[in-house]
Protein backbone atom coordinates (compact mmCIF):
# COMPACT_ATOMS: atom_id res chain seq x y z
CA UNK A 1 0.00 0.00 0.00
CA UNK A 2 1.78 3.16 -0.75
CA UNK A 3 2.15 5.96 1.84
CA UNK A 4 -0.02 8.80 1.98
CA UNK A 5 1.84 11.89 0.98
CA UNK A 6 2.52 14.90 2.99
CA UNK A 7 0.29 17.66 3.75
CA UNK A 8 0.87 20.11 0.75
CA UNK A 9 1.40 23.90 1.68
CA UNK A 10 -0.34 24.90 -1.80
CA UNK A 11 -2.98 27.35 -0.65
CA UNK A 12 -6.32 27.27 -2.97
CA UNK A 13 -8.07 30.55 -3.61
CA UNK A 14 -9.82 32.22 -0.63
CA UNK A 15 -13.11 32.85 -2.50
CA UNK A 16 -13.16 28.71 -2.17
CA UNK A 17 -14.11 29.17 1.10
CA UNK A 18 -17.67 30.42 0.28
CA UNK A 19 -18.38 27.99 -2.78
CA UNK A 20 -20.42 24.63 -1.65
CA UNK A 21 -19.85 21.94 -3.48
CA UNK A 22 -22.68 20.99 -5.96
CA UNK A 23 -24.53 18.18 -4.32
CA UNK A 24 -26.26 16.64 -6.80
CA UNK A 25 -28.87 13.59 -6.54
CA UNK A 26 -28.30 10.11 -4.95
CA UNK A 27 -27.72 7.49 -8.27
CA UNK A 28 -29.95 5.22 -8.47
CA UNK A 29 -27.56 2.15 -8.07
CA UNK A 30 -25.80 3.40 -5.28
CA UNK A 31 -28.84 3.67 -3.17
CA UNK A 32 -30.06 0.20 -4.25
CA UNK A 33 -26.47 -1.18 -3.20
CA UNK A 34 -26.27 0.46 0.41
CA UNK A 35 -29.89 -0.34 1.50
CA UNK A 36 -30.19 -3.46 -0.29
CA UNK A 37 -33.10 -2.52 -2.27
CA UNK A 38 -34.29 -4.07 -5.44
CA UNK A 39 -36.86 -0.90 -6.73
CA UNK A 40 -35.67 2.93 -6.20
CA UNK A 41 -37.00 6.02 -8.21
CA UNK A 42 -35.54 9.06 -9.08
CA UNK A 43 -37.55 12.18 -8.64
CA UNK A 44 -35.32 14.32 -7.41
CA UNK A 45 -32.73 16.04 -10.64
CA UNK A 46 -35.20 17.44 -12.80
CA UNK A 47 -34.32 14.29 -15.33
CA UNK A 48 -37.21 13.58 -18.35
CA UNK A 49 -38.82 10.14 -17.13
CA UNK A 50 -39.47 9.02 -20.68
CA UNK A 51 -35.69 9.82 -21.72
CA UNK A 52 -34.40 11.18 -24.86
CA UNK A 53 -36.00 10.80 -28.13
CA UNK A 54 -36.17 7.78 -29.97
CA UNK A 55 -34.97 9.08 -33.38
CA UNK A 56 -31.76 10.27 -31.15
CA UNK A 57 -31.39 6.84 -29.89
CA UNK A 58 -31.44 5.37 -32.93
CA UNK A 59 -29.21 7.90 -34.90
CA UNK A 60 -26.55 7.02 -31.61
CA UNK A 61 -26.38 3.55 -32.85
CA UNK A 62 -25.02 4.60 -36.14
CA UNK A 63 -21.20 3.72 -36.77
CA UNK A 64 -19.88 6.59 -38.30
CA UNK A 65 -20.15 9.43 -35.62
CA UNK A 66 -16.42 9.67 -36.00
CA UNK A 67 -15.83 9.39 -32.08
CA UNK A 68 -11.76 9.50 -32.71
CA UNK A 69 -12.30 13.29 -34.30
CA UNK A 70 -12.34 16.31 -32.55
CA UNK A 71 -16.01 17.57 -32.78
CA UNK A 72 -16.65 20.82 -34.53
CA UNK A 73 -14.96 23.65 -32.44
CA UNK A 74 -17.65 26.39 -33.05
CA UNK A 75 -20.87 23.66 -33.49
CA UNK A 76 -21.71 25.38 -36.67
CA UNK A 77 -24.25 23.26 -37.87
CA UNK A 78 -25.90 23.17 -34.36
CA UNK A 79 -25.66 26.70 -33.78
CA UNK A 80 -27.47 26.97 -37.77
CA UNK A 81 -30.31 25.04 -36.54
CA UNK A 82 -30.48 26.95 -33.46
CA UNK A 83 -30.45 30.41 -35.11
CA UNK A 84 -33.46 28.56 -37.68
CA UNK A 85 -35.39 26.88 -35.06
CA UNK A 86 -35.38 30.45 -32.81
CA UNK A 87 -35.31 33.06 -35.56
CA UNK A 88 -31.45 34.58 -34.99
CA UNK A 89 -28.33 34.85 -36.19
CA UNK A 90 -26.14 31.68 -35.62
CA UNK A 91 -23.39 34.45 -34.25
CA UNK A 92 -25.65 35.18 -31.49
CA UNK A 93 -25.61 32.02 -30.05
CA UNK A 94 -22.91 29.61 -27.99
CA UNK A 95 -23.59 26.00 -26.63
CA UNK A 96 -21.68 24.68 -23.76
CA UNK A 97 -21.64 21.29 -21.75
CA UNK A 98 -24.88 22.21 -20.41
CA UNK A 99 -26.11 25.42 -19.23
CA UNK A 100 -23.98 25.23 -16.14
CA UNK A 101 -20.68 25.82 -17.85
CA UNK A 102 -22.22 28.27 -19.53
CA UNK A 103 -23.00 30.01 -16.48
CA UNK A 104 -19.24 29.87 -15.14
CA UNK A 105 -17.81 31.21 -18.48
CA UNK A 106 -20.22 34.06 -18.34
CA UNK A 107 -19.28 35.24 -15.13
CA UNK A 108 -15.69 34.98 -16.02
CA UNK A 109 -16.06 37.05 -18.71
CA UNK A 110 -17.88 39.96 -17.24
CA UNK A 111 -17.35 39.94 -13.48
CA UNK A 112 -14.25 40.86 -11.82
CA UNK A 113 -13.14 41.95 -8.17
CA UNK A 114 -15.54 44.65 -6.51
CA UNK A 115 -17.78 43.82 -8.92
CA UNK A 116 -21.82 42.88 -8.06
CA UNK A 117 -24.21 40.90 -9.34
CA UNK A 118 -28.07 40.06 -7.74
CA UNK A 119 -29.96 36.77 -7.31
CA UNK A 120 -32.78 36.00 -5.01
CA UNK A 121 -31.93 34.28 -2.25
CA UNK A 122 -34.23 31.20 -3.08
CA UNK A 123 -32.55 30.35 -6.34
CA UNK A 124 -30.23 27.31 -8.07
CA UNK A 125 -27.48 27.70 -6.19
CA UNK A 126 -24.31 28.22 -8.84
CA UNK A 127 -25.52 31.67 -9.76
CA UNK A 128 -23.52 32.62 -5.97
CA UNK A 129 -21.14 30.17 -6.82
CA UNK A 130 -20.02 31.39 -9.92
CA UNK A 131 -20.30 35.09 -9.00
CA UNK A 132 -18.15 34.51 -6.10
CA UNK A 133 -15.59 32.49 -8.28
CA UNK A 134 -15.16 34.95 -10.76
CA UNK A 135 -14.53 37.45 -7.57
CA UNK A 136 -17.68 39.39 -7.45
CA UNK A 137 -19.99 39.51 -4.78
CA UNK A 138 -23.14 38.09 -4.89
CA UNK A 139 -26.25 40.63 -3.67
CA UNK A 140 -29.21 38.56 -2.25
CA UNK A 141 -32.47 39.94 -2.77
CA UNK A 142 -35.28 37.80 -0.86
CA UNK A 143 -38.10 36.12 -2.59
CA UNK A 144 -41.66 37.69 -1.55
CA UNK A 145 -43.81 35.38 0.09
CA UNK A 146 -45.09 33.56 -2.35
CA UNK A 147 -41.83 32.57 -3.36
CA UNK A 148 -42.21 34.75 -6.78
CA UNK A 149 -38.78 36.66 -7.61
CA UNK A 150 -39.02 39.94 -6.29
CA UNK A 151 -38.28 42.33 -8.96
CA UNK A 152 -38.93 45.94 -7.84
CA UNK A 153 -36.45 44.99 -4.89
CA UNK A 154 -33.71 43.76 -7.37
CA UNK A 155 -33.93 46.89 -9.24
CA UNK A 156 -33.54 48.85 -6.27
CA UNK A 157 -30.35 46.77 -5.29
CA UNK A 158 -28.27 47.79 -8.45
CA UNK A 159 -25.52 50.07 -7.65
CA UNK A 160 -22.52 51.50 -9.50
CA UNK A 161 -21.03 48.33 -8.80
CA UNK A 162 -23.55 45.72 -10.62
CA UNK A 163 -22.39 44.30 -13.65
CA UNK A 164 -25.22 41.57 -13.72
CA UNK A 165 -28.64 40.28 -13.05
CA UNK A 166 -29.60 36.29 -12.59
CA UNK A 167 -33.15 35.95 -13.30
CA UNK A 168 -35.16 32.30 -13.60
CA UNK A 169 -38.68 31.69 -14.88
CA UNK A 170 -39.42 29.28 -13.83
CA UNK A 171 -37.57 29.57 -10.90
CA UNK A 172 -35.51 26.28 -9.28
CA UNK A 173 -36.22 25.34 -6.61
CA UNK A 174 -39.92 26.87 -6.49
CA UNK A 175 -41.50 26.44 -9.81
CA UNK A 176 -42.81 29.97 -10.44
CA UNK A 177 -42.67 31.42 -13.18
CA UNK A 178 -42.67 35.44 -13.73
CA UNK A 179 -44.86 36.74 -16.11
CA UNK A 180 -43.56 37.91 -19.40
CA UNK A 181 -44.96 41.43 -18.94
CA UNK A 182 -43.29 41.45 -15.96
CA UNK A 183 -40.25 40.51 -17.75
CA UNK A 184 -40.05 43.50 -20.26
CA UNK A 185 -40.77 45.82 -17.24
CA UNK A 186 -37.51 44.76 -15.72
CA UNK A 187 -35.53 44.81 -18.75
CA UNK A 188 -37.29 48.64 -19.26
CA UNK A 189 -35.66 49.77 -16.30
CA UNK A 190 -32.51 48.42 -15.87
CA UNK A 191 -29.51 50.24 -17.19
CA UNK A 192 -28.28 49.15 -20.08
CA UNK A 193 -24.30 48.51 -18.69
CA UNK A 194 -26.07 45.43 -16.62
CA UNK A 195 -26.27 42.36 -18.08
CA UNK A 196 -29.39 40.08 -17.34
CA UNK A 197 -28.57 36.76 -17.40
CA UNK A 198 -32.30 34.95 -18.14
CA UNK A 199 -31.95 31.38 -17.09
CA UNK A 200 -35.24 29.20 -18.63
CA UNK A 201 -33.42 25.80 -18.73
CA UNK A 202 -37.43 24.47 -18.12
CA UNK A 203 -39.02 26.83 -20.98
CA UNK A 204 -40.54 24.10 -22.84
CA UNK A 205 -42.81 23.16 -19.70
CA UNK A 206 -43.71 26.84 -19.23
CA UNK A 207 -44.44 27.17 -22.61
CA UNK A 208 -46.80 24.87 -22.42
CA UNK A 209 -48.62 25.49 -19.02
CA UNK A 210 -49.12 29.36 -20.41
CA UNK A 211 -49.27 29.16 -24.55
CA UNK A 212 -49.78 32.85 -24.53
CA UNK A 213 -46.42 33.44 -23.41
CA UNK A 214 -44.05 34.38 -25.80
CA UNK A 215 -40.29 33.60 -26.02
CA UNK A 216 -37.99 36.21 -24.48
CA UNK A 217 -35.64 35.92 -27.40
CA UNK A 218 -38.01 38.97 -29.38
CA UNK A 219 -36.23 40.72 -26.53
CA UNK A 220 -32.99 40.93 -27.68
CA UNK A 221 -33.87 43.29 -30.17
CA UNK A 222 -34.82 45.84 -27.83
CA UNK A 223 -32.28 44.72 -24.81
CA UNK A 224 -28.81 44.51 -26.16
CA UNK A 225 -27.88 43.77 -22.42
CA UNK A 226 -30.28 40.41 -22.16
CA UNK A 227 -28.86 37.04 -22.48
CA UNK A 228 -30.52 33.69 -22.60
CA UNK A 229 -29.92 30.41 -21.17
CA UNK A 230 -31.21 27.44 -22.75
CA UNK A 231 -30.52 23.64 -22.24
CA UNK A 232 -31.35 20.71 -23.73
CA UNK A 233 -31.25 18.72 -20.52
CA UNK A 234 -34.61 19.07 -19.48
CA UNK A 235 -37.42 18.34 -21.50
CA UNK A 236 -35.30 17.41 -24.50
CA UNK A 237 -33.52 14.38 -21.85
CA UNK A 238 -30.88 14.88 -22.94
CA UNK A 239 -29.05 15.29 -19.36
CA UNK A 240 -26.34 12.97 -19.93
CA UNK A 241 -24.73 14.67 -22.89
CA UNK A 242 -24.51 18.21 -21.24
CA UNK A 243 -25.52 20.17 -24.35
CA UNK A 244 -26.82 23.55 -23.24
CA UNK A 245 -26.59 27.26 -25.12
CA UNK A 246 -26.86 30.98 -24.78
CA UNK A 247 -28.38 33.51 -26.80
CA UNK A 248 -27.66 37.41 -26.80
CA UNK A 249 -26.51 39.96 -28.79
CA UNK A 250 -23.30 38.65 -30.76
CA UNK A 251 -20.66 41.29 -29.18
CA UNK A 252 -21.75 39.80 -25.79
CA UNK A 253 -21.33 35.94 -27.14
CA UNK A 254 -18.32 37.06 -28.76
CA UNK A 255 -16.92 38.26 -25.63
CA UNK A 256 -18.05 34.85 -23.45
CA UNK A 257 -16.45 32.55 -26.54
CA UNK A 258 -12.92 34.26 -25.72
CA UNK A 259 -13.35 32.30 -22.22
CA UNK A 260 -14.72 29.21 -22.72
CA UNK A 261 -12.43 26.07 -23.27
CA UNK A 262 -12.18 24.25 -26.85
CA UNK A 263 -14.24 21.51 -27.90
CA UNK A 264 -16.69 22.38 -25.34
CA UNK A 265 -19.75 20.53 -26.89
CA UNK A 266 -18.84 16.86 -28.29
CA UNK A 267 -19.63 15.73 -31.67
CA UNK A 268 -22.20 13.14 -29.43
CA UNK A 269 -24.13 15.78 -28.22
CA UNK A 270 -23.99 17.92 -31.45
CA UNK A 271 -25.62 15.69 -33.93
CA UNK A 272 -28.15 14.00 -30.48
CA UNK A 273 -29.56 17.56 -29.94
CA UNK A 274 -29.98 18.60 -33.93
CA UNK A 275 -32.49 15.44 -34.11
CA UNK A 276 -34.29 16.09 -30.57
CA UNK A 277 -34.98 19.75 -31.68
CA UNK A 278 -37.14 18.59 -34.17
CA UNK A 279 -39.26 15.67 -32.65
CA UNK A 280 -42.12 17.38 -32.08
CA UNK A 281 -43.94 14.32 -31.31
CA UNK A 282 -41.86 13.37 -28.35
CA UNK A 283 -41.77 16.63 -27.10
CA UNK A 284 -45.75 16.32 -26.84
CA UNK A 285 -45.55 13.29 -25.24
CA UNK A 286 -43.01 14.65 -22.67
CA UNK A 287 -45.40 17.38 -21.60
CA UNK A 288 -48.70 15.36 -21.66
CA UNK A 289 -46.85 13.22 -19.01
CA UNK A 290 -45.14 16.16 -16.97
CA UNK A 291 -48.80 17.43 -17.28
CA UNK A 292 -50.58 14.42 -15.73
CA UNK A 293 -47.75 13.40 -13.14
CA UNK A 294 -48.24 17.32 -12.03
CA UNK A 295 -51.35 17.05 -11.36
CA UNK A 296 -51.73 13.51 -9.60
CA UNK A 297 -48.52 14.51 -7.26
CA UNK A 298 -50.42 18.06 -6.63
CA UNK A 299 -54.02 16.28 -5.86
CA UNK A 300 -52.48 13.19 -3.84
CA UNK A 301 -50.14 15.30 -1.62
CA UNK A 302 -52.86 18.10 -1.15
CA UNK A 303 -54.69 15.07 0.58
CA UNK A 304 -51.86 14.15 2.68
CA UNK A 305 -52.05 17.85 4.11
CA UNK A 306 -48.75 19.32 2.02
CA UNK A 307 -48.72 22.65 0.64
CA UNK A 308 -48.09 22.69 -3.01
CA UNK A 309 -46.91 25.62 -4.68
CA UNK A 310 -48.07 26.23 -8.51
CA UNK A 311 -45.22 25.39 -11.23
CA UNK A 312 -44.68 25.70 -14.32
CA UNK A 313 -41.53 23.36 -14.86
CA UNK A 314 -41.27 19.62 -14.22
CA UNK A 315 -40.84 19.83 -10.90
CA UNK A 316 -43.28 20.92 -8.22
CA UNK A 317 -42.35 22.39 -4.11
CA UNK A 318 -44.26 20.80 -1.55
CA UNK A 319 -44.28 21.89 2.22
CA UNK A 320 -44.81 18.80 4.49
CA UNK A 321 -44.95 20.87 7.24
CA UNK A 322 -41.52 18.57 8.42
CA UNK A 323 -38.01 19.04 8.07
CA UNK A 324 -37.09 17.83 5.07
CA UNK A 325 -33.80 16.19 5.42
CA UNK A 326 -35.36 13.92 7.60
CA UNK A 327 -38.30 13.11 5.74
CA UNK A 328 -35.91 12.66 3.07
CA UNK A 329 -34.24 9.59 4.61
CA UNK A 330 -37.19 8.17 5.43
CA UNK A 331 -38.77 8.37 1.68
CA UNK A 332 -34.85 7.20 0.51
CA UNK A 333 -35.28 3.88 2.64
CA UNK A 334 -38.50 3.57 0.54
CA UNK A 335 -36.64 4.01 -2.73
CA UNK A 336 -37.86 7.34 -3.74
CA UNK A 337 -35.37 9.48 -3.82
CA UNK A 338 -36.54 13.15 -3.88
CA UNK A 339 -35.02 16.79 -3.18
CA UNK A 340 -34.80 18.20 0.22
CA UNK A 341 -34.23 22.01 1.04
CA UNK A 342 -31.54 23.52 2.91
CA UNK A 343 -32.78 26.80 2.97
CA UNK A 344 -34.13 28.37 6.09
CA UNK A 345 -37.17 29.89 4.38
CA UNK A 346 -37.82 26.49 2.80
CA UNK A 347 -36.68 23.50 4.95
CA UNK A 348 -39.67 22.03 5.03
CA UNK A 349 -40.34 21.71 1.72
CA UNK A 350 -39.00 18.74 -0.59
CA UNK A 351 -38.43 19.55 -4.69
CA UNK A 352 -40.16 16.41 -6.57
CA UNK A 353 -39.71 16.13 -10.17
CA UNK A 354 -42.49 15.06 -12.06
CA UNK A 355 -42.62 11.17 -13.05
CA UNK A 356 -44.05 8.29 -15.31
CA UNK A 357 -47.42 7.73 -13.78
CA UNK A 358 -45.98 4.51 -11.85
CA UNK A 359 -43.79 6.30 -10.40
CA UNK A 360 -46.16 8.70 -8.88
CA UNK A 361 -47.88 6.11 -7.40
CA UNK A 362 -45.24 4.55 -5.87
CA UNK A 363 -44.18 8.32 -4.88
CA UNK A 364 -47.86 9.28 -3.32
CA UNK A 365 -47.93 5.74 -1.42
CA UNK A 366 -44.58 6.22 0.36
CA UNK A 367 -45.31 9.77 1.53
CA UNK A 368 -48.33 7.80 2.19
CA UNK A 369 -46.73 5.64 5.01
CA UNK A 370 -44.74 8.25 6.22
CA UNK A 371 -47.09 10.86 7.62
CA UNK A 372 -48.78 7.82 9.01
CA UNK A 373 -45.85 6.99 10.91
CA UNK A 374 -45.53 10.93 11.74
CA UNK A 375 -48.33 11.02 13.36
CA UNK A 376 -49.05 8.03 14.75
Amino acid sequence: MIASPPASDVQHRAALEMVCPYQAGKPIEEVKRELGLDRVIKLASNENPLGPSPLVIEHLNRADLELHMYPDYEARQLRHDLGAFLGVAPEQILTGAGSVALMRVIADAFLDHGDEAILSDVCFPVYADVTRLAGATPIVVPVDDELQQDLERMLAAVTPRTKMVFLATPNNPTGRSIPAGDVEAFLDKLPERVLCVLDIAYWEYLAHADPAVQDPVRLLARHPNLMILRTFSKAFGLAGLRVGYLVAHARITASVARVQTPFSTSSVGQAATRIAMHDAEHMQATLALNQASLAAMTTGLTALGAHVWPTAANFLLADMHQDSVDLFDRLLRRGVIVRPQRHPRIRTTLRITSGTLDQTQVLLEAMAAEIRVAVS
